[in-house]
């Protein structure tokens, strides 16, 4: 046995492991945040660590680490830790976790007439008699004209609620079934919560369903990051291991009772007075939430278990709230058209409109929407990895000190990073910033070729030639650098700009495909609404200059914010929202891109700048 002790902030711990554990499964197994896209794969070279007490280990570097590793780090004894086996005591140093300062988007617009699927009536039974034998729960149901409509599960305590209280009560109601009763009148009592689960971060909204009113919001970072940045290595997780389904669905329910504890205690809430939950993601995102196998819906032909919408029970999920409540999953299009694009297309209005609108949600899947009342089609594309930072060398996502906006000119270069921190990668927002501005200086070539330094000193100011440089023998940007206060120098290389061509270039190719398949072009298209949050932030010229929005549609971008959380608070507050999402999700053509035979031409063309 050896001892590794792991430091991590204000956090110190010691674990006694065996030999040969391997390091990144021992920081998961304790609780440590790592930030690990590929799931452990000794691909996308994010989890570094510190060896600070371990000779060979410091050394001990594997041949695949070392394009991830510059010389000074392997210098400064940074290992990946999903490339360390443990074979000595070890003192190791992990970057402090900023997930907590993460700029998640949890504003989103909508708007509803409140008729929530929940509802409480306060009754006054006439008590029983001799004469009047009728039972406890027919004297409950008779009085609210729901014969047999009393869940089971509440039927032990209602003889002693009923006599405590002197046979008055409130009953809650789901549709139309009875699923609690209390003593009183607790009919101001009414709450439920509605929650984004996005692959990268989650949000939940705490509802008043009385008033309609939103009464907290709370943001995290979805602990499942640490298996995988994406939904395929996910499922990749959940085959590989056997355990890996119920791993991956017990830590966004922990993240939700995390969230619900807190709302309780902050407001005075009781958990059984939280009667309904409505849910929101991808469709694997939402699968693994509900414990179903997503391994079909990650190859082909990408089948899920199911489409439709889905009620579960809260108890068996483990969620704490009103046990005899309701956890709705909103209806799916298809194995990678998920509930949130449903939800943020009732959100826009696209649906009830004339007006013929596109709607792209540039998160980790890319989902793109086209259509107006008389119809919708939808696809998704394969463009979110680089935009979130998981692609891109130094890039991370939206958390305290990633540079989210950049500058060139022929000063030089200037940043802004999330909370005004000190610089230690770039999000979405800098990354389009960085390489809209590298086009425009002259810095990349429309095909997307870097210069090198020699043809820099000749064609730009020096305070740019200067930046550039080399990195593993091709060219490279330095954009921000330790003299300048970043925690490490910070280089935008030629594999960054290539993942973002084959990223933009999905996103492009999407709506061209959609455009042709409805027979419509992009001068018909009145407004695109840009979903979720890097639509948010990104900066609405430098996406058109680089793509990512066709041209003639940079003057007609309306961003959303939160779609996929306003349609989920949307379905919540209004029954009749709920019913919709049903049939916005009917009326969606969705278009499958990989089988698409025009999908690869137009990838390949819109690979240029």
């Amino acid at each position: 046995m050896y001892e590794v002790e792991i430091r991590q902030g204000d956090r110190l711990e010691k674990h006694p492991v065996s030999e040969g554990q391997n390091l990144f499964s021992l920081l998961k197994e304790k609780g440590f945040f790592m930030d690990s896209p590929c799931g452990g794969k000794g691909i996308c070279g994010k989890c570094k660590v510190k060896i600070i007490r371990g000779e060979s280990t410091r050394k001990g570097h594997l041949r695949d680490e070392l394009g991830h590793l510059p010389f000074a780090e392997r210098d400064a004894g940074i290992r990946l830790s999903c490339r360390v086996r443990i074979t000595e005591d070890l003192v190791v140093e992990l970057p402090e976790a900023s997930q907590r300062d993460a700029a998640i988007m949890t504003d989103g617009n909508y708007d509803v007439v409140l008729n929530p699927v929940v509802s409480k009536q306060y009754i006054e039974l006439s008590k029983p008699t001799v004469e009047d034998q009728t039972s406890d729960v027919e004297r409950i149901e008779k009085r609210l004209g729901l014969s047999g409509k009393l869940h089971p599960d509440i039927m032990r305590d209602i003889p002693d609620i009923l006599r405590a209280n002197d046979f008055k009560v409130t009953a809650t109601l789901f549709e139309q079934n009875i699923i609690s009763v209390e003593g009183g009148d607790t009919s101001e009592k009414k709450y439920g919560l509605a929650v984004d689960l996005g692959t990268t971060t989650m949000v939940g909204f705490l509802m008043d369903l009385n008033t309609g009113r939103q009464i907290d919001v709370y943001s995290a970072i979805n602990p499942q990051r640490q298996y995988g940045a994406d939904v395929i290595t996910r499922s990749d997780y959940t085959v590989e291991n056997r355990d890996g389904l119920d791993t991956l669905s017990s830590l966004v329910r922990e993240e939700i009772n995390n969230m619900l504890a807190g709302f309780y205690k902050k407001h005075g809430i009781d958990a059984q007075n939280l009667y309904h939950i409505t849910v929101v993601g991808n469709t694997i995102m939402m699968h693994l939430f509900a414990g179903l196998p997503v391994k079909n819906i990650a190859v082909s032909p990408f089948i899920p278990v199911t489409a439709r919408r889905i009620d579960l029970d809260p108890l068996k999920l483990g969620i704490d709230m009103c046990p005899t409540g309701r956890v709705t999953l909103l209806p799916m299009v298809a194995g990678y058209v998920g509930a949130d694009t449903v939800a943020a297309i009732m959100a826009s209005g696209m649906a009830e409109r004339d007006e013929l609108a596109l709607l792209i949600d540039i998160g980790t899947n890319g989902e793109i929407a086209l259509g107006n009342r008389d119809g919708i089609m939808a696809c998704s594309t394969a463009a979110g990895p680089a935009f979130e930072g998981a692609n891109i060398r130094y890039g991370m996502g939206g958390i305290s000190g990633a540079i989210s906006r950049v500058w060139i000119n022929d000063d030089g270069i200037q940043y802004a990073t999330i909370g005004g921190q000190p610089a230690r990668g770039i999000c979405g927002s800098g990354i389009v910033d960085v390489v809209a501005q590298m086009l425009r200086a002259g810095i990349l070539e429309p095909t997307g070729r870097m210069i090198t330094r020699e043809e820099a000193e000749t064609t730009l100011p020096p305070a740019l030639a200067e930046r550039i440089c080399e990195l593993d023998g091709k060219p490279a940007l330095l954009m921000a650098s330790r003299q300048q206060g970043a925690l490490d120098d910070i280089y935008i290389c030629q594999k960054d700009v290539r993942e973002v061509q084959l990223a933009k270039a999905a996103i492009a190719a999407g709506v061209e495909i959609l455009l042709k398949e409805m027979g419509v072009s992009v001068d018909d298209v009145g407004h695109v609404y840009l979903a979720g949050g890097f639509g948010n932030y990104i900066d609405f010229d430098h996406a058109a200059d680089i793509g990512l929005i066709p041209e003639q549609l940079r003057t007609r971008i309306v961003p959303i914010g939160n779609g996929a959380g306003a349609g989920a608070r949307m379905a919540l507050l209004s029954r009749e929202h709920m019913d919709g999402a049903q049939v916005i999700r009917d009326g969606i053509r969705y278009i499958e891109l990989s089988a698409h035979i025009e999908f690869q031409n137009a990838f390949v063309e819109f690979m240029m700048f």
